[in-house]
């Protein structure tokens, strides 16, 4: 999947940043919390954080992730 192809957020996903291999992490906001996930090596494992410190992990985690995407199927 090149750079410039989006595809559709889930549902929930507040956010998304794309890393340097491609994969997205993708934050979910539950009110009170923002949980962070990384499509390709898994960072985040769904934990909760507070919203300014989920933009920064995830940030910071995009620049330096090189894993591809996880296969679906």
């Amino acid at each position: 999947m090149s750079a410039s192809t989006q595809s559709a957020w889930p549902e929930g996903v507040v956010a998304r940043y794309r890393t340097v291999g491609g994969a997205d992490i993708d934050l979910t906001d539950d009110g009170e919390c923002v949980r962070l996930l990384c499509s390709g090596c898994g960072f985040g494992n769904d934990h909760a954080y507070y919203p300014p410190a989920a933009h920064r992990f995830a940030e910071k985690h995009a620049g330096k992730c090189r894993r591809v995407p996880r296969p679906t199927a």
